[in-house]
């Protein structure tokens, strides 16, 4: 039997986003969470980044790169479409949903450690150009119920594990704007429910 195990802060966005893939394939897993600095170095020696996954004695990091390796040994589901043009915007979403949200997670981080009352970043402008990116994902959803698809694929666990962190992490402002945008709240629970079942 297979045996997988899965190393990362449950917190970290790139981690539940693993957790969400192996729940969508319905695989067995142990997951183990880091309780010291060392255990980043200790479990990823090459760059001290987790998530870290180990399947049968093979280590792979990275999200995207463990999202490669699950789909080549675990092909179903899948977390791609079958048309290489869906499949390629799927990708290229995933890509411009970490990216995008990475820097505002970020941001959101460092203005905790760099605030003296350990409120949220004041950064001028920050909150507009959020409800932009979340205005932008509204336009990429469009009517369906996941990104380019009637099936979820890798690049709704991508989003879905950002939006759900950073609505919970930031606050009840950062909440209120995701909230107003319907559509997306309710891609977010479609994802949940399948992940969480």
């Amino acid at each position: 039997m297979t045996k997988i195990v899965l190393y990362g802060p449950i917190t970290a966005p790139f981690t539940r986003k693993v957790l969400a893939a192996l729940a969508l394939k319905k695989l067995p897993y142990e997951f183990i969470e880091p309780q010291s600095p060392e255990d980043y170095r200790r479990w990823n020696p090459e760059t001290g980044l987790l998530p870290l996954i180990e399947v049968d004695g093979e280590r792979v990091h990275d999200s995207a790169r463990i999202l490669d390796f699950l789909e080549e040994r675990f092909p179903e589901p899948p977390l791609v479409a079958s048309e290489p043009k869906v499949a390629q915007s799927q990708r290229r979403l995933e890509e411009w949903a970490e990216s995008a949200f990475t820097f505002y997670w970020t941001h959101y981080l460092r203005g905790l450690v760099d605030s003296e009352d350990g409120g949220p970043p004041s950064r001028p402008g920050l909150a507009g150009e959020f409800a932009q990116r979340l205005d932008d994902l509204v336009n990429f959803l469009g009517g369906r119920p996941f990104f380019y698809s009637d099936v979820p694929g890798r690049a709704d666990l991508a989003v879905w594990s950002f939006l759900e962190g950073v609505r919970r992490a930031v606050g009840p402002e950062v909440a209120e704007v995701m909230e107003s945008r319907t559509a997306l709240m309710e891609h977010t629970a479609r994802v949940s429910a399948l992940v969480d079942a």
